[in-house]
């Protein structure tokens, strides 16, 4: 089992400690399927379902008319809205069923999981309509997202005002907070507890998700003015920090301590500085598919777990002149070939 929090926008009432089973892993997580129900209950989408399975041939007809004058007005802004127009009334009907009337909701990333927070990341369930809907503005979520170091306007949106002035980047509606140790290279994924006073945005974790590599949002705007930046945004931000490099790039390439390194979606490049008359022969590398450790003339320069997986077989190394001028510097380039095309959260961290 392992504990996680519901946090209503109601103030009056209290933070609430839920249980779940954790045996179904990242396929069947409960919290997931539990927030989505959840939301799914209290909206409007199961009255609508129910209006599509016991609507009329003639009332399907007419809503299919109704989704083809929606479609041909979008269709300037959406490439697909043309497709749509000229689908028939029954998968026009069946469209609308799957993707209104399903149980889904919003995820916000509160943090990543970085070496710096063990691998732990926290993520807040909320109703992907709750905008739409007009749901109240919920201040201990908004604060506990702004603790983690996302930032969001101060500006009160102009038609809730009168209701309270939530934020446009704040979180409306009631939200699941929950925790989970997620680690890609030790192929781990397990919830773990989130507890009522881990929701307090005092909490040391939330100290250290504002740090640099932290995880959180470190005090950078939220793009498109939403509450949190996107998992993918926030994996970039923090990978800068942990990788090494501080150039607006650091993701792509940065300097460490003896070397300087690069990456694309295919390769990561390692450059040494060695002595002018350094040999081939005087190199031993053990290429592993997580793990790498170079030695030149006896002496180890690096040994550590890389921030993914290799293809062993596509990975080498070559003495290169470092500065083609004098053509006595050199240095050692270590090439190695990513098994997936991604970028990695990090180049390599010591053992």
């Amino acid at each position: 089992m392992f504990k996680y929090v519901f946090i209503p926008a109601n103030d009056s009432l209290p933070i609430e400690l839920q249980e779940g089973d954790k045996s179904g892993g990242l396929n069947n997580d409960i919290l997931s399927k539990t927030a989505k129900r959840y939301f799914f209950q209290n909206s409007d989408k199961g009255a609508r379902a129910e209006a599509l399975k016991n609507a009329t041939p003639d009332q399907r007809k007419t809503l299919a008319d109704q989704l083809r004058e929606e479609a041909k007005s979008a269709s300037v802004k959406s490439p697909y809205a043309s497709q749509m127009a000229a689908l028939d009334d029954d998968t026009l009907i069946n469209l609308m069923s799957s993707t209104q009337t399903s149980e889904t909701c919003g995820i916000i990333a509160l943090t990543v999981p970085t070496h710096l927070n063990q691998h732990r990341a926290v993520s807040m369930y909320s109703a992907d309509d709750a905008r739409t809907q007009n749901l109240p503005y919920n201040r201990r979520a908004t604060e506990l997202l702004v603790a983690c170091g996302h930032n969001i306007s101060s500006e009160p949106s102009p038609n809730r005002i009168a209701i309270g002035a939530a934020p446009p980047g704040g979180v409306c509606g009631d939200v699941f907070v929950g925790r989970c140790h997620d680690d890609e290279i030790a192929d781990i994924w397990e919830r773990v507890d989130f507890t009522a006073e881990d929701a307090n945005p005092r909490s040391e974790w939330c100290d250290v998700a504002r740090q640099p590599g932290g995880g959180g949002g470190g005090g950078h705007a939220a793009s498109g003015g939403g509450g949190a930046r996107s998992l993918s945004s926030l994996m970039n931000q923090n990978a800068a920090a942990i990788g090494g490099g501080d150039d607006g790039n650091g993701f792509r390439e940065g300097k460490a301590d003896g070397y300087t390194w690069s990456q694309n979606d295919e390769e990561v490049e390692l450059r040494f500085p060695v002595a002018s008359g350094t040999k081939a022969k005087y190199v031993k590398i053990n290429f592993g598919k997580t793990k790498l450790k170079v030695v030149v003339a006896g002496q180890t320069l690096l040994n550590g777990t890389l921030g993914g997986t290799v293809e062993v077989d596509d990975s080498t190394f070559t003495i290169e002149d470092a500065n083609a001028n004098d053509g006595k510097s050199k240095e050692l380039c270590v090439t190695l070939g990513k098994k997936e095309g991604n970028t990695w959260p990090f180049v390599i961290r010591d053992d």
